[in-house]
């Protein structure tokens, strides 16, 4: 049986790593690690909380309604779309690891786009 590494914040996420991180890996929880390849991870309640936490009112915004919808959907169930891959986690020197939309030529309709999507 193959074993799950587990992850309770963005740094050891970053630690374990092979490359890149994105906000669609940590919520399927399986992501390249730089021991195994594509792995299967486990998230910490507190961590898991935190990272939609961070999506949903940080990056994707909108109304009270609308955030409220985006949380249960990140919260409850399992949403791929291709702008979730386009939140990375970052870190700076000695800055602590964060989350960061990439955007691309229209960020506010990526987002208006991810957000719809979301609810």
């Amino acid at each position: 049986m193959a074993r799950i590494t587990k992850i309770n914040s963005l740094e050891k996420a970053l630690k374990v790593a092979g490359g890149q991180i994105t906000a669609q890996q940590l919520l399927n929880e399986r992501m390249y690690l730089k021991t195994t390849g594509w792995s299967k991870i486990q998230l910490s309640t507190d961590f898991r909380d935190e990272l939609i936490n961070t999506i949903t009112f940080e990056i994707v915004g909108g109304r009270a309604h609308t955030k409220e919808r985006v949380y249960n959907r990140l919260k409850f169930e399992n949403p791929q779309h291709w702008a979730l891959d386009r939140i990375f986690v970052s870190k700076y020197k000695n800055n602590p690891a964060r989350l960061y939309y990439c955007a691309g030529q229209d960020a506010t309709y990526e987002i208006k786009q991810l957000r719809e999507y979301l609810k």
